[in-house]
């Protein structure tokens, strides 16, 4: 978010409201150079969490939806994929006429789509089986439900284009961040914990 939040700043005149997020990157936008960086660097970052998570979850050996745990954090390295692509094919200005590398970015962006809400959706699942987990299936459950509700209305408008286009769908991308936050935070958490008990385990030994 923070580089939407820039993106705002270096160019005057732009709504959080009212317009895409896209447009601070499209074709021919000021400050693109800028912004392309650390557009990509938040992409980069959530292929490495899915590693990350992918790592984790093939630990739990016996856990018995490992597969598709492991299965959500591939989808989620996709998912990071697809964003980091996307930088490479920036949207069509509005109103200019379409072209291949703003028809790709409009494949991309709901390939990234489909990518975040099969993620949430696969994990919760997952998080369901694991005791101290299970409240963060819930948790999934509700962000999802956030994420595919508005990210529809997004999808709507961008064939009824209204003065919320930008508003709505920063509700959607914000839903998915904030979730990737909260589990990144608990994966951490989880992983601290495993290493302090591991230690504590071996110096018993000792």
């Amino acid at each position: 978010m923070l580089a939407v939040v820039v993106g705002g700043i270096l160019r005057p005149g732009y709504s959080h409201i009212a317009q895409y997020i896209s447009e601070l990157i499209e074709a021919g936008a000021p400050n693109k150079a800028i912004l392309d960086p650390l557009f990509a660097i938040y992409n980069i970052l959530t292929i490495a969490f899915g590693i990350g998570l992918f790592l984790y979850i093939r630990e739990q050996s016996d856990n018995r939806r490992k597969m598709v745990g492991t299965i959500g954090t591939l989808v989620l390295v996709a998912e990071g994929i697809f964003g980091f692509v996307t930088v490479f094919f920036p949207q069509d200005p509005i109103g200019s006429a379409a072209t291949s590398t703003g028809s790709m970015h409009i494949l991309l962006a709901s390939l990234s789509s489909l990518t975040t809400m099969a993620t949430m959706f696969l994990l919760a699942l997952w998080f369901r089986v694991i005791p101290t987990l299970r409240r963060y299936a819930l948790y999934s459950s509700i962000s999802l439900t956030i994420v595919a509700m508005y990210g529809g209305l997004a999808a709507w408008t961008i064939t009824h284009p209204n003065p919320l286009n930008g508003l709505i769908e920063r509700i959607t991308i914000f839903g998915f961040i904030q979730w990737l936050l909260v589990i990144a935070l608990k994966m951490y958490s989880s992983e601290t914990t495993m290493s302090s008990r591991s230690v504590k385990t071996r110096e018993g030994a000792i």
